[in-house]
């Protein structure tokens, strides 16, 4: 299905959202996604909507799964500094294509794509100018695998007192969040919410049209800007804050685990923006003629066919 055709959007993070975990899923081990999850999400592509993997994890982490997570139309990583699409050439076993043009709006904090496989301690932009201080100060750091973003690690002998102040200190060039317990540092012009606004242009939905299928905190400024947003888990206080302040813009699964996520696809199918407005409802022409001709052959049909056959009887 071609872009310009798309009716909706769906977004969906991984872990904890179509991704469960058995241990601990800050270890991210041991993964489950269930066969019906696969089933519904490819049911809301049939229906027309366009399905985008968005996930905070680093490139190599999205890409490792791709194998097991549904087809998609788009897949954002590193919270929304890398985007990628499938390539129709399918010339290769991963046909994939990342859009440069998103990578060159962000070039100016996170740097230009040639210099992504430099230590980061050698890259260029404010993002890795905020990387170096924090490294002088002694922060644990993660930049494997990253190019738009990096992640702040539990540190020994540094206090959430200081964890909190070093986030407040970032430059406003940049954004943060906390995902499975860590602190992700971004271009504040990326993040979800900003590769979200850029599809729902490049794919001409608007945000009331769109869908957000999540559960951490760093999901919360796109939930805010879509239509609805389906929970199959609450993974974070502030996620439970925002449902209890917001109750009409969240829908929260009553089941656990790959069970929350598959209700929560049903709902989005169901519920879904594009079949709360007539003008995109799929093939809404014979459901429409098919709804006409009901009405003619029961309950109204009869008494109209019978004021037709009094008046040519009198007429005749």
């Amino acid at each position: 299905m071609s872009s310009a055709s798309f009716r909706n959007i769906c977004f969906s993070d991984i872990d904890g959202t179509l991704v469960h975990y058995l241990d601990d899923p800050a270890q991210l081990q041991e993964g489950i996604i269930s066969q019906a999850s696969l089933a519904k999400a490819a049911q809301l592509r049939k229906a027309g909507a366009a399905l985008v993997i968005i996930s905070g994890a680093r490139t190599s982490t999205v890409l490792q799964r791709l194998p097991y997570l549904p087809a998609a139309d788009a897949i954002i990583a590193e919270n929304g500094g890398r985007i990628w699409y499938p390539d129709p050439s399918g010339l290769t076993m991963c046909p994939l294509q990342e859009d440069l043009q998103w990578r060159q709006q962000l070039a100016d904090v996170a740097g230009p794509p040639d210099q992504d496989a430099l230590p980061p301690l050698d890259r260029k932009g404010a993002l890795w100018d905020w990387y170096r201080q924090l490294y002088r100060e002694g922060w644990n750091l993660d930049a494997n695998s990253y190019s738009t973003a990096f992640r702040l690690t539990k540190t020994p002998n540094k206090s959430e007192e200081q964890l909190a102040a070093a986030v407040a200190a970032r430059p406003a060039c940049l954004a943060s969040s906390t995902n499975l317990g860590v602190v992700d540092f971004y271009p504040k012009a990326s993040g979800k919410e900003g590769a979200a606004a850029y599809l729902m242009q490049k794919f001409g939905v608007p945000a009331g049209r769109c869908a957000l299928l999540c559960d951490d905190d760093n999901d919360l400024e796109l939930a805010a800007i879509v239509g609805k947003a389906f929970l199959p888990s609450i993974g974070a206080p502030s996620v439970e804050a925002a449902v209890a302040a917001h109750p009409d813009r969240f829908v929260v699964a009553d089941v656990k685990w790959t069970g929350g996520t598959e209700q929560m696809l049903d709902a989005d199918y169901e519920h879904g923006p594009n079949y709360l407005n007539f003008q995109d409802w799929p093939g809404r022409r014979w459901k429409v003629a098919a709804w006409i001709g009901g009405i003619m052959t029961t309950g109204v049909g009869i008494p109209l066919f019978a004021v037709w056959w009094q008046q040519s009887k009198l007429s005749g």
